[in-house]
């Protein structure tokens, strides 16, 4: 039986005996009028032992109550305890050391094949650990072909394939410049920065 019933129960005892003791009702006879009266009978008929049940079994539905939204308490607490230990240990596991540059080569290491290992990717020249986002970037997310990369371009023209030689050697026109650039405020706000990118040309994305 679920604690509401119990309470439910108890209730409904208290009131039934509340109702009969102010209710008991004497018919009496009035023989010389030839007639039926009512008498309210104000007194408590209830055995003693009756009103104890009700009472203990309606304080033992609110302690069982209380009882209950403890244990829910100590097990949020619990499980909020454990959350925060996950993931700050995935922030130890995915961590790594920010250095001035970067080559491209290196990044390529850091592409999240390592299930629990950093994700490098650079935009606009900066490199960032974008870990964080490992459902997007990592092997099988929708972004994965920019992580171990510069991604600046896959950006610009908002475009997950991957461009020709060709293609590559066409300047960004002013469009996908603001494009870019918008994406570049987003990861600069999401994700921490750890380096610059080797080699990179301003002007190649400037707005």
């Amino acid at each position: 039986m679920s604690y509401w019933k119990i309470v439910f129960s108890g209730a409904l005892t208290l009131f039934i005996i509340a109702t009969d003791a102010f209710t008991n009702r004497n018919i009496l006879y009035d023989h010389q009028n030839n007639k039926r009266e009512q008498s309210i009978d104000t007194k408590l008929h209830v055995e003693p032992a009756i009103i104890a049940v009700g009472a203990l079994t309606t304080a033992g539905a609110i302690s069982f109550i209380l009882n209950s939204n403890t244990v829910q308490s100590k097990d949020s607490q619990q499980y909020a305890a454990e959350y925060e230990a996950r993931e700050k240990e995935r922030d130890q596991l995915a961590y790594i050391e920010p250095k001035v540059t970067w080559t491209e080569a290196e990044l390529q290491q850091y592409n999240g094949d390592n299930e629990t290992g950093p994700i490098l990717l650079a935009v606009k020249g900066e490199v960032y650990n974008v870990y964080k986002g490992r459902n997007f970037y990592g092997p099988g997310g929708e972004y994965h072909i920019m992580a171990g990369r510069d991604a600046s371009r896959f950006l610009a023209k908002n475009s997950l394939v991957e461009e020709s030689n060709e293609e590559k050697d066409v300047p960004l026109n002013i469009a996908e410049r603001a494009s870019l650039e918008s994406w570049y405020w987003i990861i600069r706000n999401k994700y921490d920065l750890v380096g610059q990118l080797e080699g990179y040309d301003p002007k190649s994305t400037e707005m």
